[in-house]
């Protein structure tokens, strides 16, 4: 049988009467606070909504998402409202508002929950209680608190109700039986995150395994007899058909030479189109955001099953469709997994049937990474790889796949990580508060009946670079310096068209982007295997960029040199990765889908 994860057993919380051990953590807002914040995932989303926060003086008002901007200070705990336990714990719904309390810190959520990345189930189980059981077991995000306290911050509990709220409040951790794993460079456990990142990158063009990225959403799935008890369904207007693996094996089985790269790879910096302080605001409360070398990428070679021959043996004629014989039966092809998250709802996203079925679109059902079977963290049994595409849309673990007019019901599929917003508006407009509150945004290209050109989802990557080497704030001096006044600063870095499209050059830049010279390309002859608009491999690609007169003449001088690294990577369409100012006006709610050219600052030291 499907050994059941603990995510689906519910309810996960439970409030028990403990002896108090240990002592309450300070009451400070900002720098004590929301250091591990992977359950309400602050750092990955804004706040949008309507809230008024009450201090024993004055109205305490939200500033809707926008903390960097607002003159408004956090008040200390002495002026704050002091709210009772049972009135905490009375607010556990959406209609009476979802609180919870962190450090003797009581805040409304209620909104927040509406668009949360991890969905409004993990926000609804934590309500009424203590986080720090459930971050105890999340630990995935940096410290968020200057985001909640300007924008959810109620009040505060007694010093004895905030020890019975933490003392109360237990969580049955649903990542207990994952799977043994051998990766490297683990950034969260619980869901399971790894990315090798750095030089080690560009080690190998095919990535080993182990250091194959790894996002999970949710607890891993498994199954005692997976031969016997894996299985997948496929539900088409004339029915539905169940498949074994012993069902997928007798059909042709394909190699596809994919990179795959998460749709969070280059992070735009949220808030900083809403500051004047923008240098000093990203450097002090946003400084990872300015490393290239946080990408979130991979390649491997895939073997399975072409998506369409299975569509094929359920009766839809692919041939016919790709033709142009036959009219397309639905809009997308909807893709469910086996995993889910606490409350039991599983991971869900779509896909443009188009895509599925397209002869050379080489979507696959894969059974094999690199030659061996699929990892359990990659979706051992079976994964649907879907090239050119964000690596969310990857469903591991496939479960059901249908035929749909409409966007997956999973949150991972309607929430707004993938959309883009255009430059004027704000999340405080009055479109953007039912957008992000009032429902999801469905639009995802030209299908939508409702065409609204000013906002959509993004499904396919865009143009995309990435500088590896040099790492970030590197200082480089004596023997290295020399080299580097002698031969130019070596540059290296990866690279790829996003959507099938080749790289036609990459540019680098050692001043922040005003000036730049092309690099070498490495394509590790994957030109001779794709087709032309179908190229899923990433670029390797290399420069010695020489210093400028000027800055030679500093060196020369004594004076210290600071370098601004980048990197822009164009397409054979023309299509160019935009500027870091230019990427102003390509944000959403949490910076996925955003290929500005990031900088990575590098100093060279004379002395």
């Amino acid at each position: 049988m499907m050994r059941t994860p603990l995510a689906q057993l519910a309810p996960a919380v439970t409030r028990v009467r403990t002896q108090w051990k240990g002592t309450l953590l300070p009451q400070t807002h900002a720098k004590n606070g929301w250091r591990n914040a992977a359950l309400l995932g602050v750092a990955s989303a804004g706040v949008a909504g309507g809230l008024s926060f009450v201090s024993c003086d004055k109205p305490w008002k939200q500033t809707l998402g926008s903390p960097v901007d607002s003159n408004l200070k956090v008040p200390h705990d002495k002026d704050l409202k002091i709210i009772g336990l049972e009135e905490l714990r009375s607010h556990n719904n959406m209609e009476d508002g979802l609180w919870v309390s962190y450090h003797g810190h009581v805040y409304d959520v209620t909104n927040f929950a509406k668009i949360h990345p991890g969905g409004p189930g993990r926000i609804q189980m934590a309500a009424g209680s203590d986080l720090q059981k459930y971050f105890d077991v999340y630990h995935v995000h940096p410290d968020v608190s200057k985001f909640l306290d300007r924008t959810c911050l109620l009040g505060r509990l007694t010093a004895a109700d905030a020890k019975r709220s933490y003392e109360e409040t237990i969580f049955a951790n649903p990542y207990e039986n994952e799977p043994a794993r051998n990766l490297q460079q683990t950034i969260a456990t619980a869901p399971r995150w790894a990315n090798l990142m750095g030089k080690y990158l560009l080690e190998s063009f095919r990535t080993p395994i182990p250091g194959f990225y790894v996002r999970n959403h949710f607890p891993v799935p498994s199954w005692e007899d997976v031969e016997e008890e894996y299985e997948f369904e496929v539900l088409t207007a004339s029915g539905g058909k169940s498949f074994k693996l012993k069902d997928l094996r007798p059909l042709p089985q394909i190699t596809v030479e994919a990179t795959m790269i998460c749709g969070g790879a280059a992070l735009y910096p949220r808030y900083l189109h809403r500051t004047d302080q923008r240098e000093t605001w990203e450097k002090e409360e946003f400084p990872r955001n300015e490393i290239n070398n946080n990408f979130w990428g991979s390649h491997a070679v895939w073997t399975g099953v072409k998506c369409r021959d299975v569509l094929r043996t359920c009766g839809v004629d692919v041939d016919g469709i790709a033709l142009g014989e036959k009219p397309l039966p639905a809009k997308y092809l909807r893709l469910t997994g086996h995993d889910a998250d606490e409350t039991g709802s599983n991971f869900g996203v779509t896909i443009p049937l188009e895509k599925a079925i397209d002869p050379f679109g080489d979507v696959i059902l894969a059974m094999t990474m690199n030659g061996e079977a699929l990892p359990a963290d990659h979706g051992f049994p079976v994964r649907v790889l879907v090239p050119g595409f964000a690596g969310v849309r990857n469903c591991k673990w496939l479960a059901k796949m249908e035929l749909v007019d409409d966007l997956h019901e999973s949150h991972v599929d309607t929430h707004t990580d993938e959309v883009i917003y255009p430059p004027d508006m704000n999340f405080e407009d009055d479109l953007a508060k039912v957008s992000l509150t009032g429902g999801s945004v469905q639009r995802a290209g030209r299908w939508e009946a409702k065409q609204d050109n000013s906002i959509f989802r993004v499904m396919e990557m865009p143009v995309h670079s990435s500088v590896i080497v040099p790492e970030l704030h590197q200082t480089l001096r004596g023997a290295q310096l020399a080299q580097v006044l002698a031969e130019g600063l070596e540059v290296r870095g990866i690279a790829l068209g996003g959507g099938g499209h080749r790289v036609a050059r990459v540019d680098v830049s050692i001043d922040g982007g005003k000036s730049f010279t092309p690099a070498e390309l490495d394509d590790h002859g994957m030109e001779k295997v794709h087709k032309r608009n179908y190229h899923w491999s990433w670029y390797f690609w290399s420069k010695k960029v020489p210093l400028t007169p000027e800055m030679k003449k500093q060196l020369q001088s004594g004076q210290t040199v600071e370098l601004k690294v980048a990197s822009r990577a164009m397409t054979e369409h023309g299509n160019t990765q935009p500027s870091r100012d230019d990427a102003v006006s390509l944000y959403n709610l949490v910076g996925n889908i955003c290929n500005y050219q990031t900088h990575t600052p590098i100093t060279l030291q004379p002395k």
